[in-house]
C-alpha cells in the first residue's frame, strides 16, 4: 500500500451522486481470503507503526463506546467500558475529512437530511475483547440461532469476533487502534448515542446472520420496500466510506464478514486489501 493510501491528503470536496448507487463489490473471494490474517507480518519499520491514538471527540467525530451503553450484544452495559473512544491519529483525519464532505448539500438531499459519521466501536482493550470471544458472542448465536451445533456455533465464531491476544506479532483488529465499528447517522447536537437516529441499512442491532455481510442485498435480491431502501443506502454508506463518493481513496477497508467494521494498517484491514504487511501492532495500555 502506498503511502498517499494510509494517510490520505487528497481533497474530498467533490461529490460523485452515481457513485452511491453503484453496487457493493462481490466480497465472496475477500472472505476466504481474511482466513488467517493473524499470521500477516507487521512491518515495525513503517513509520507509523508508532503512530499515535487520538480521542475521536478531539476531531469532532461523534460516538460511544457500545459496550458503554444498553445493547442488543450484551444487553447491559458493560462495567467497567468508558463512552470515549480512540484510533489512531491517521484514521481519525481521515474521518474528520469524510465527516466534513457530508456536509455537502446533495448529501443531505440524497439522505433526506444531513448526516454524519458515528463511531460504535475503536480501540478495544484485550479484557474485554476475551469477554466478548470466550463469553458474551458465543451466549447471543446460541440465543440467535439455537438450530446451531456447538461446532456450527465455533465456526461463525470466526466471522464476527477476533481472537483476543496480548502478542505483538498476532493483536486483534479492535486492539491496534486500526480499526472500527461505524455508521452513518442523521446529525445530531450532541456526539454520544441517540436511538432510532442511524441510517436504514437494514440491520438489527445483535444480528449475527449473513444479513450483516457487506454484500449481503447484492447476493440476495431485496422483496420488500424496507430492504430495497436498505440496499440503496447500504450502497451509499459503502461508497462514502471507501471515498468513491468523492473521487478519491481514504485507504479504509471493510471487513467483507461485518458491514459496520473498518480498518486500515491492522493485519485484517491489509490481509483483505491484499498487502504483504501490516503496521499496525497492539497499543499497550497507558
Amino acid at each position: 500500500m502506498s503511502e498517499v493510501s494510509k494517510t490520505p491528503e487528497n481533497s474530498y470536496n467533490q461529490f460523485f451522486e452515481e457513485a452511491l448507487y453503484q453496487p457493493v463489490p462481490d466480497m465472496g473471494e475477500l472472505r476466504e481470503r481474511k482466513k488467517g490474517y493473524n499470521e500477516l507480518s507487521i512491518d515495525t519499520i513503517n513509520p507509523l507503526f508508532t503512530e499515535p491514538v487520538v480521542d475521536i471527540a478531539d476531531y469532532d467525530i461523534a460516538g460511544q463506546a457500545y459496550y458503554s451503553r444498553s445493547n442488543a450484544t450484551t444487553e447491559e452495559t458493560v462495567l467497567g467500558v468508558p463512552t470515549s473512544l480512540y484510533l489512531r491519529k491517521s484514521i481519525a483525519e481521515t474521518l474528520a475529512k469524510i465527516n466534513a464532505s457530508l456536509q455537502n448539500p446533495a448529501v443531505a438531499k440524497f439522505f433526506d437530511g444531513e448526516v454524519e459519521l458515528y463511531v460504535e466501536d475503536a480501540l478495544r482493550p484485550v479484557s474485554l475483547q476475551t469477554r466478548l470471544h470466550d463469553e458474551l458472542i458465543p451466549t447471543l448465536l446460541h440465543k440467535n440461532h439455537p438450530e446451531m451445533s456447538d461446532d456450527e456455533i465455533a465456526d461463525r465464531i470466526k466471522d464476527i469476533i477476533a481472537v483476543p491476544s496480548t502478542d505483538l506479532k498476532k493483536p486483534s483488529p479492535h486492539s491496534t487502534g486500526g480499526a472500527l465499528d461505524i455508521i452513518l447517522r442523521y446529525r445530531q447536537p450532541l456526539p454520544g448515542y441517540v436511538d432510532g437516529v442511524s441510517i436504514s441499512v437494514g440491520h438489527v442491532d445483535g444480528e449475527t446472520s449473513t444479513r450483516i455481510n457487506p454484500d449481503y442485498f447484492e447476493q440476495h435480491e431485496p422483496q420488500s420496500d424496507e430492504d430495497k431502501l436498505a440496499q440503496r443506502n447500504r450502497r451509499a454508506y459503502y461508497a462514502i466510506m471507501t471515498g468513491a463518493a468523492f473521487g478519491t481513496e481514504t485507504g479504509l477497508v471493510n471487513n467483507p464478514t461485518e458491514w459496520w467494521h473498518w480498518g486500515r494498517g491492522d493485519q485484517l484491514s491489509a490481509k483483505v486489501h491484499g498487502d504483504y504487511t501490516a503496521y499496525y501492532s497492539l497499543v499497550e495500555p497507558s
